[in-house]
């Protein structure tokens, strides 16, 4: 699993949920950690899994787990 910091851009993956925007290309503009059970409920991952802020092309923006992301060669 990759790495992402501040700025770089990413694909949202096929795979990911239709709320994420799958094919969706993006900037991370925001990074933290799940910490709370029910923040580990409603990612449906465990507590320490890294959280992305994408905001895309168009304004918008999506916070999504790391194992929807993939990098995108510059």
């Amino acid at each position: 699993m990759a790495a992402f910091t501040w700025g770089d851009t990413v694909r949202i993956m096929a795979q990911a949920p239709a709320e994420a925007r799958p094919g969706s290309i993006g900037e991370v503009c925001g990074i933290r950690e799940i910490e709370t059970p029910d923040q580990a409920k409603e990612f449906a991952a465990p507590i320490g899994t890294k959280l992305y802020l994408i905001e895309f092309g168009d304004g918008k923006s999506i916070e999504t787990k790391e194992d929807w992301l993939e990098q995108v060669e510059a």
